[in-house]
């Protein structure tokens, strides 16, 4: 039987849980153990260890362990996974792309690194998917859609053909964004929001139609 690459999960909360899940379906990885700053290291989540803090990290590189996951969500902003990202490839991890095997990505999309793909989400041919960009349970990434850096598509989201979503931007469960659409850097997109019109970078809006 062929090796596993190891890996570690950073943060240990309810994101964390959905990952480790999919780590596990997926088989690629085995991991390797959990950084969370909150929790007590010893203990465990999903049967997986918590090694202590992300001041681990540099360690555990050297214990030939040299791919890392964040497994933080958001709520509205998405400042922490990015600063997490940042952290773990400054301690030289490869943040590699992971896909719930249930997902559809079209091979002609184009998804860069520390990119996850969550349980029957679908994206279709000709998008980009910049880094570190979350794109949880149920979404839908229609054809032809920039979805910037650091973003959080949330759960059931739908993001029509042909949309551009800044770096930062989160856009709340159920949200549905118009074709064509393009919405700012670091734009809040509120729960259940239908998106008509451009969205300026660090609005918030909410409502139907999103205002």
């Amino acid at each position: 039987m062929r090796k596993k690459n190891k890996i570690i999960v950073l943060g240990g909360g309810g994101h964390a849980r959905v990952l480790i899940d999919l780590i596990k379906t997926s088989g690629k990885y085995e991991i390797m153990g959990i950084l969370d700053e909150k929790r007590e290291a010893g203990s465990s989540q999903m049967g997986i260890a918590v090694l202590g803090k992300d001041n681990l990290l540099s360690e555990l590189y050297k214990k030939s362990c040299k791919n890392a996951c964040i497994g933080v969500g958001s709520v509205k902003e998405n400042s922490k996974r990015e600063a997490l990202f940042l952290k773990v490839k400054k301690a030289g991890y490869s943040i590699p792309c992971l896909i719930h095997p249930s997902a559809f990505v079209s091979k002609e999309t184009a998804i860069s690194e520390g990119v996850q793909i969550m349980a029957g989400a679908i994206v279709q041919a000709g998008c980009q998917i910049e880094e570190n960009t979350l794109i949880n349970t149920g979404a839908i990434i229609e054809h032809d859609c920039i979805i910037g850096r650091h973003v959080h598509i949330c759960p059931g989201t739908v993001i029509s053909g042909g949309c551009i979503i800044g770096d930062g931007a989160f856009i709340g469960a159920g949200a549905t964004v118009m074709q064509g659409t393009k919405i700012g850097i670091n734009a809040i997109i509120g729960l259940g929001s239908v998106v008509v019109n451009e969205i300026k970078a660090g609005k918030k809006v909410k409502g139907v139609p999103a205002k």
